[in-house]
């Protein structure tokens, strides 16, 4: 399995700054491998970069020996143009990335306006069971109520029977 180096370990390694490889990957991006938004940088990629930048020490060398200040130049203005496409690269990655947020924050918005009528729902539900408890302890109390009006009353009709028997005259 290849080893694979993160553009922190691979500047470390070739002593050479963030930005001069990503500008590198740029130019390799089909052999740059992606893991959960992080790129990776495999042992033939590194080989080539590492190739790359000692072709480009070289020609520094040689300009250095003929003082050809307008290579240098170049070679300035190119690592300039990449480190400004470096950055819009990055800023285009954060605007995705801020309208995947947004995305998210409106599902989360309905889910909680979701969330918020199943409460209301269960509210209105409670106040239904509690209204039916209360209506039927109403009710019992009621009954009970007849019951004990039902019960005085069968006791004086009974009362009154015993009176009638003891009377002898109002029976027949």
């Amino acid at each position: 399995m290849n080893t694979m180096f993160t553009v922190d370990e691979v500047s470390k390694l070739l002593s050479v700054s963030k930005v001069t490889i990503y500008a590198k990957l740029k130019k390799y991006e089909s052999k740059v491998v992606v893991k959960q938004g992080k790129k990776y940088v495999t042992e033939e990629l590194l080989s080539l970069i590492k190739q790359e930048l000692n072709l480009k020490e070289c020609l520094k060398d040689n300009l250095k020996e003929g003082n050809n200040t307008g290579a240098i130049n170049q070679e300035v203005a190119t690592d300039r143009d990449d480190l400004i496409n470096l950055n819009q690269d990055l800023i285009n990655f954060l605007k995705q990335q801020l309208e995947e947020k947004d995305i998210q924050l409106r599902e989360k918005d309905k889910q909680i306006e979701e969330l918020i009528n199943l409460n209301k729902n269960n509210q209105i539900l409670l106040k239904q069971q509690q209204d039916k408890e209360i209506n039927q302890k109403l009710l019992e109390d009621h009954f009970q109520e007849v019951d004990e009006k039902l019960m005085d009353l069968r006791e004086r009709m009974d009362e009154k029977k015993k009176s009638k028997k003891k009377f002898g005259f109002f029976s027949k």
